[in-house]
């Protein structure tokens, strides 16, 4: 094997330099683009490839970045920390409060407080603006005399707290027994207990529906249980009253057990359609027929 054909063996694609390296390809790429004077390579484009060594050269790179992350962040740290050290300073010694927290110990709602940011933000000792802005101490005394001075403002819970004499009330009518109200009735249950059926009970309703104790109107109207006696009122007083059930039992048995029986009559003396006899005349008419054909004399005719 001559020395040409070994040193091609030794070069790595960016593929395999980046997974000796222990970094992704992106990486590897961005290194290549960021150090392309200090990566030891042959060849132009897709057909440049590395030397062993290479790898070596991309851990460092990957190494070189995470010492500068590791600084950024203990930079930005002490940044905060400085920023927060100076707001305190600036407010003589005690951290600032949130928007949050100022609701939880003066028990106002968030929406309020804003409320109250807005109209009277000049009252209420702050830094800063937006979501970065903070409140002084101060501000809670300044949130709780605004909550006292707003109209719709909830009185403190002494003041709100129930006086003696309308403990008394209460406690009188507590003690006094409430009388039952009385249980209100459908059209249904009405027309059960007179045994009236609905439409008569509604026929009623747009005649006499003054005269009818009621509540409500349409499908919620109920009926007092005075409306019973009215209903029964009305019910002997219609003309149209039905008779008792004997007396329309007996009266009506007679004449509709004649008109079954005439009825039956008249279906026997009327012929079925196709009965036995209509069949049989048909046969004579065709028999006769046929008679007379051979009555007739029989004429042949031949051709010469």
């Amino acid at each position: 094997m001559s020395a040409a054909a070994a040193g091609r063996k030794k070069l790595l694609t960016l593929g395999e330099v980046a997974r000796r390296a222990g970094v992704s390809m992106a990486t590897a790429l961005r290194y290549k683009k960021l150090y392309q004077d200090r990566i030891s390579s042959e060849g132009e484009g897709r057909r440049q490839r590395y030397p062993v060594a290479a790898v070596r050269e991309f851990k460092a790179f990957k190494n070189e970045r995470s010492t500068k992350r590791r600084g950024a962040g203990r930079k930005k740290k002490a940044a905060t920390k400085a920023a927060g050290t100076q707001a305190k300073g600036a407010a003589g010694g005690p951290s600032l409060l949130t928007l949050s927290s100022i609701g939880q110990q003066t028990g106002i709602s968030y929406p309020t407080l804003q409320r109250y940011v807005r109209l009277f933000g000049d009252r209420i000792p702050h830094e800063g603006e937006g979501r970065k802005r903070r409140y002084h101490p101060d501000s809670v005394a300044v949130f709780r005399e605004l909550r006292a001075e707003s109209k719709p403002g909830r009185k403190p819970k002494a003041a709100a707290a129930k006086s003696p004499a309308r403990k008394k009330r209460k406690a009188r009518v507590a003690a006094t027994p409430a009388a039952p109200a009385p249980k209100l009735l459908t059209l249904t249950a009405i027309g059960q207990q007179t045994g009236i059926s609905g439409p008569t009970l509604q026929r009623y309703l747009k005649l006499y529906g003054d005269r009818i104790p009621h509540e409500g109107e349409g499908r919620k109207r109920r009926y007092h249980p005075e409306a019973v006696a009215v209903f029964r009122e009305l019910r002997s007083r219609s003309r149209r009253g039905r008779k008792p059930k004997a007396k329309v039992a007996a009266a009506a048995k007679a004449p509709a057990r004649r008109k079954r029986k005439a009825r039956a009559a008249k279906v026997r003396r009327q012929p079925a359609a196709g009965s036995v006899e209509a069949r049989l005349a048909a046969l004579e008419a065709q028999v006769s027929l046929v008679l007379q054909k051979l009555d007739q004399p029989i004429t042949v005719t031949l051709n010469r």
